[in-house]
């Protein structure tokens, strides 16, 4: 049983190989045909590599080869995003000023609208 195993994975192996050595052979002729080198070939596939937008998702697994190293593209800085401006709130009833870029999270704002069984945004001065 463990000879049909063997010989089923060498046939398999031998297939596969025979799949690369075809590939390898058309290749060649191709680049013969065309006047190409193999250097000249790798130069035009890492062109289009950079040139193709970079692809977003899993990392190669561990044992594949690695990608090719790509040239560095100038990367443009970000733009911060604005400021919230600031807004000013005042307790009705006490005359207290409250200050803050985030009212609708602002913890005494949010109490005092509670408090006065109101939308927080009537508060605003």
């Amino acid at each position: 049983m463990d000879i049909a195993k063997l010989q089923k994975q060498l046939e398999a192996e031998h297939k596969a190989l025979d799949q690369k050595f075809k590939f390898i052979s058309d290749l060649q002729a191709l680049m013969k045909k065309h006047g190409q080198t193999a250097e000249g070939l790798l130069e035009i596939l890492n062109e289009t590599e950079a040139a193709a937008p970079k692809k977003r998702g899993r990392k190669p697994a561990a044992g594949k080869a690695a990608p090719v190293a790509k040239k560095a593209a100038a990367k443009k800085p970000r733009k911060k995003q604005a400021a919230r401006p600031l807004r000013k709130f005042k307790h009705p009833k006490t005359g207290e000023v409250a200050e803050t870029r985030a009212p609708q999270v602002d913890k005494k704002i949010r109490g005092w609208a509670t408090e006065l069984k109101t939308d927080w945004r009537k508060l605003e001065v």
